[in-house]
């Protein structure tokens, strides 16, 4: 079984006599957190104004529009707008991703996916086989029409076959203790980042260094004094917000 299917979340209760500075193997610690990837507040923002857009033209034609004939128009069409933001907020700008940590005394790596309920696959592959069948049935009954569908078809078909084929790649993502140059903790996301400052005397692909680490709120502190073990001497800690 794939390490998405055996995807959950490992948070372990704040009562709970574990530390993050295990055992004395290689492996210090393990564990899975579901997270916002980016901060939400720009994205949230920008749902609000698209929505509010079709609110407005709501109230327009509840309370103001005048003609009858055309009502539905200020009514019906703004609120099957809200529903598509509402569902783009929820699927898009609140969209979380699945993180699966492990730390070693050498450093630590992650996998991380994007979180979909599990009928997400059923979901879409049932989207993509009715686009398929609508085309072919439609090329069945109406020959005539294949002409027609030929844009419609050349867009409907490929997207459909790349649906039937969808999977939740995994992406991942390590670092070393020793490349550690500056721990920036953010508490209001539970997030902290391992980076690596600048030096322009060495090339860039052994300059550059961000790795995140999201955690339980109440872990945050024993990981930090995991980083202060095992992290050079010479590390400087911060704290503060995050943007990205």
């Amino acid at each position: 079984m794939s390490l998405k299917e055996n995807a959950h979340i490992c948070e372990t209760p704040s009562g709970a006599n574990v530390t993050l500075q295990g055992n004395s193997s290689s492996v210090l610690v393990g564990w899975e957190i579901k997270a916002h990837a980016h901060p939400v507040i720009f994205m949230d923002a920008g749902m609000a104004v698209l929505g509010f857009i079709p609110l407005i033209c709501f109230l327009y034609g509840c309370f103001f529009h005048e003609n009858e004939n055309s009502r539905y128009l200020f009514t019906d069409v703004p609120i099957f707008g809200m529903v598509l933001v509402f569902i783009m907020w929820i699927g898009i700008a609140r969209q979380k991703t699945f993180y699966s940590y492990r730390l070693t005394e050498k450093g630590g790596e992650v996998k991380y996916w994007l979180h979909f309920p599990k009928c997400s696959g059923w979901i879409l592959k049932g989207i993509a086989i009715f686009a398929l069948v609508t085309v072919l049935a439609i090329i069945a009954m109406m020959p005539m029409m294949i002409f027609a569908l030929v844009g419609i078809g050349a867009i409907t078909i490929p997207a459909a076959l790349k649906l039937l084929a969808w999977e939740n790649e995994v992406d991942s993502d390590s670092f070393e203790w020793d490349r550690v140059q500056l721990i920036l903790t953010d508490r209001k996301r539970n997030l902290v980042i391992l980076e690596r400052r600048y030096d322009p005397d060495i090339p860039f692909e052994q300059n550059y260094m961000c790795f995140r680490v999201f955690l339980p709120k109440h872990r945050i502190d024993e990981f930090l004094d995991c980083c202060k073990k095992y992290a050079p001497s010479h590390v400087d800690f911060e704290e503060g917000r995050n943007i990205f």
